[in-house]
């Protein structure tokens, strides 16, 4: 049985962020119904690259998950998702703050509507002022909590990361939050508040680097691909114009270094005698490193490195990593049906839980409505009044069966 098996989540959030809580939950067993508001739904479905008619963006972080499309503006729709709420387990949003209070769906309201709620809010930088009347934008995050300004080299100055780390960094704190809520509420019966933010999440995903600065008021600068703290530590030029990503963590790791490099003579030179000293003399002892590295191929040195007890990797680019056979073997890569592509890849799930790692993607990011009708029939709509609202465009159905009269997309 999956872990979250029985847990209905009600996911009103769009983007990244809280998509990717929400996907995570359902990868665990949730079930997650993603509202989205007609007649687009979530923004992401707007954002390209797609994949025929379907954005990438948006199926990144959407697998698992029912769609169910109704007007959040009409009287009807509020009702129907205060309905859901009502009969839901957890509740996630990620709107600006005030807006979920502007559209009747504050914590306080909510917990007299279902003591038992939690409800989750993910915020860009948090619900107070002043941050609350800031936009909560991924590289904006990145720029505030100094993951910039130690990104890069002093050539490049500061550099965001390649990918929406707040989002998906945030997405994974605030899973974490819904899960000890839901923990307490077995202990106390009572539902809670959870707050993520995307700044939270930043300076959280500084750590050393932030408490530096808070233990010794040392602010940390650009070095590049180099371990701001240890060397040798970083990537290296090898022979034929590759690269190797080295990690020498300890003085012993360096011991093996200098041996397999036949670099024997400087393993106890004064220079190089700690730490502290190879840190201080780096740029000579990357010059001798990668002379001796120039000898032979990254793979080549892959392949003495690592038995020797050296961390080492190539540096792949995506297709390379994707089909590495050490993510063959972490089951990283999946196949779905989707309604619309067919039989489509995914990233496979990045947790596991010993006995559920079977039958754990039950379906692909759904088309926007696609379980309209099953999500309001599971909550006691009758057909008749589901055909009225869906007359009316109160709610939306899409990827419906051939043959059905009613396919709105």
């Amino acid at each position: 049985m999956p872990a979250l098996d029985g847990i209905r989540v009600v996911d009103l959030t769009r983007y990244l962020s809280g998509p990717t809580l929400t996907m995570l939950l359902a990868d665990l067993g949730a079930e997650v119904i993603k509202v989205e508001s007609t007649p687009s739904g979530d923004p992401a479905r707007q954002s390209g690259p797609f994949h025929e008619s379907e954005s990438v963006y948006y199926m990144a972080s959407n697998r698992n998950k029912q769609s169910l499309a109704i007007d959040v503006r009409s009287p009807e729709g509020r009702e129907i998702l205060r309905e859901l709420i009502a009969g839901a387990d957890v509740f996630v949003e990620n709107f600006r703050p005030g807006t979920a209070e502007s559209m009747g769906l504050d914590h306080e309201t909510l917990g007299a509507l279902n003591p038992e709620l939690v409800h989750v809010s993910v915020t860009g930088f948090g619900s107070k002022p002043p941050g609350d009347s800031m936009l909560g934008f991924d590289q904006i995050a990145q720029a505030m909590s100094g993951l910039m300004s130690v990104t890069g080299t002093e050539q490049t100055g500061p550099l965001r990361a390649g990918i929406a780390v707040a989002d998906s960094a945030t997405g994974v704190f605030g899973a974490v939050g819904v899960l000890a809520a839901l923990l307490q509420r077995e202990r106390t019966g009572q539902g809670a508040r959870v707050e993520s933010s995307l700044m939270e999440s930043m300076l959280s995903l500084m750590s050393y680097q932030a408490q530096k600065y808070l233990s010794l008021g040392t602010v940390a600068g650009q070095d590049g691909n180099d371990h701001p703290i240890m060397f040798p530590q970083g990537t290296f030029a090898t022979g034929e114009g590759g690269a190797i990503t080295l990690a020498c963590g300890n003085e012993k790791m360096w011991h093996k270094l200098c041996a397999t490099l036949s670099l024997d003579d400087y393993a106890e030179d004064a220079r190089f005698a700690d730490n502290a000293s190879r840190m201080a003399h780096r740029v000579e002892l990357r010059g001798l490193i990668e002379d001796a590295l120039s000898a032979r191929g990254t793979q080549e040195w892959i392949e003495l490195l690592g038995p020797a007890g050296i961390p080492c990797a190539p540096v792949l680019n995506l297709e390379q990593a994707l089909t590495h056979p050490v993510t063959e073997s972490l089951s990283m890569v999946e196949e779905v049906d989707h309604t619309s592509l067919g039989t489509m890849r995914v990233l496979g799930q990045p947790v596991k839980v010993a006995g559920t790692e079977q039958g754990w993607l039950r379906g692909a990011p759904p088309l926007l409505g696609e379980h309209t009708r099953e999500v309001l029939s599971a909550a006691g709509y009758s057909t008749e009044q589901i055909e009225q609202w869906t007359a009316r465009g109160i709610v939306q159905q899409s990827g419906a069966p051939e043959g059905d009269h009613d396919d709105a997309r």
